[in-house]
């Protein structure tokens, strides 16, 4: 295990530190924070979650292995099934041939292993089904399956996934389709909740997502609004790095799509997620998506998202081979399988991504407070508070070591700090969170805290290159 960078404080919060710590870190060009008093969006403790091609429940491999185990390590969540692959798998409860059109094939069965999942981790599950090939009825066999077999695990329903890349397709239709699929699964499966209109990510989305909410409004019958959102493609030109990952262009969309589905949402008066989503979209880009630029990212968006005002970022994810062909293997998946053999059998291992969720995990419940920062290009920084503590994330984005003065606004006597670090912005293993890893079963041994003796109101701390740090503080 690697040991975590010494954190060193100045002015009126005082931590022993040694003259090799100082050698360590050469602070650049100092940011400043300033936490204000005004009270923002609450931060769930069941925020995280994973979304998953609707395919993968074909096999056994999802509720064989330790998939379960990553995501209790996180507690309370949300696993989504849905994907493009869910408008090519075909669901049957009478053991019909699949047709030419679908890849794979849902059972009664399937959801059965399912429920093990759900069982096993704590999670709730949003079950997508197939909309491209039209079919109320049989979406709606599906959610009665769903509710008798899933109970209290079935969130809701997804009808369709994207529908705005469907050919020949508008917004009015996808309205004509959501209610003939919403009569009948509550005839079918009364109690059951819908979620949509989940599209894609592209600008051209928020029309499909004002269009929805503006019809919704007349008679509010959903569980959540949802949408998707990556900041890129990994088609794109020029192609996603590392620094545009991390820059101010691509945070600046991520908060406009969050905005807009936060704010739909609460005039419909229902929670707003964003059910599907990560770093780049279109499987990823190696070498970014990979990374522990990544997690940065992931803390920094989570955290954006939450801000905003949603209540749930689920991030899209496989269970297939490290580095097999894609679209089975997907770059930025939080974990993925060493061997063939292990992908089989449902055995992953951890990638940098998934530290970012471990991160919010630890933040627990939690109201935003107000806070200004001087060098948003640098600096990404939240501040939280639970009753008296006070949170702060502070995220160095650069590949330098960065000195941040917090402006408190109250004096503070004891805290504690834990950082997400990793050897660089690129690396794809040796990721530590508090002093630790998560292990290849899944599970996590817990953050080791570094003290602080404080004894004041403003806070120096020099950040070391490239990482998270949790800083917690009580009056």
């Amino acid at each position: 295990m690697r040991h975590l960078l010494p954190l060193l404080l100045s002015a009126g919060l005082l931590v022993a530190g040694t003259a090799a710590a100082n050698a360590a870190i050469s602070p650049a060009a100092a940011a400043s924070v300033t936490v204000g008093t005004t009270a923002g969006a609450t931060l769930a403790d069941n925020f995280v979650g994973f979304s998953f091609e609707a395919n993968i429940l074909a096999g056994t491999a999802p509720s064989a292995g330790n998939l379960f185990q990553y995501m209790k390590t996180l507690g309370p969540g949300v696993m989504r099934f849905g994907g493009n692959f869910v408008d090519t798998t075909f669901w049957t409860s009478t053991g019909e041939s699949r047709p030419s059109w679908a890849v794979a094939t849902l059972t009664p069965a399937d959801l059965q292993r399912l429920k093990t999942l759900a069982d096993n981790s704590g999670w709730q599950v949003i079950l997508g089904v197939t909309l491209k090939q039209p079919d109320a009825a049989r979406a709606a066999d599906e959610a009665a399956h769903a509710k008798q077999i899933l109970g209290a695990s079935l969130y809701a329903i997804e009808v369709g996934n994207e529908p705005n890349y469907y050919p020949n397709y508008s917004t009015a239709k996808f309205w004509t389709d959501f209610q003939a699929y919403r009569a009948a699964i509550n005839k079918a499966a009364p109690g059951v909740g819908l979620v949509g209109p989940s599209p894609g990510r592209v600008p051209a989305a928020d029309a499909w997502l004002k269009d929805f909410a503006s019809r919704e409004s007349g008679n509010v019958d959903i569980a959540a609004f949802t949408g998707h959102y990556y900041p890129a493609c990994a088609k794109n030109t020029p192609k996603p790095t590392i620094t545009s990952l991390l820059s101010t262009s691509y945070r600046t969309t991520e908060k406009t799509r969050a905005d807009l589905v936060a704010g739909l949402a609460s005039g419909l008066h229902v929670p707003g997620l964003l059910d599907e989503g990560n770093s780049i979209s279109c499987e990823g880009t190696d070498g970014v998506s990979d990374t522990f630029a990544s997690a940065l990212w992931g803390v920094d968006a989570q955290l954006l998202y939450a801000q905003s005002g949603l209540k749930g970022f689920y991030l899209h994810s496989a269970v297939a081979k490290c580095g097999a062909a894609k679209p089975l293997y997907k770059a930025y998946t939080p974990f993925c399988a060493a061997t063939d053999a292990d992908a089989a059998a449902g055995q992953l291992q951890v990638r940098p991504v998934y530290y970012s969720s471990l991160l919010l995990q630890q933040l627990g419940t939690a109201t935003f407070t107000s806070l200004t920062n001087s060098d948003l290009s640098r600096l990404r920084a939240y501040a939280l508070r639970s009753g008296t503590t006070l949170k702060l994330v502070l995220v160095n984005v650069t590949s330098s070591a960065l000195s941040t003065t917090v402006h408190l606004g109250q004096t503070y006597t004891s805290g504690s700090t834990v950082a997400l670090t990793a050897p660089s912005l690129s690396s794809k293993t040796g990721v530590t969170f508090g002093g630790h890893f998560v292990g290849k079963d899944g599970t996590f041994a817990g953050v080791a805290p570094t003290q602080l003796t404080i004894n004041g109101a403003t806070l120096t701390q020099n950040l070391p290159a490239g990482s998270a740090t949790v800083v917690t503080l009580n009056p």
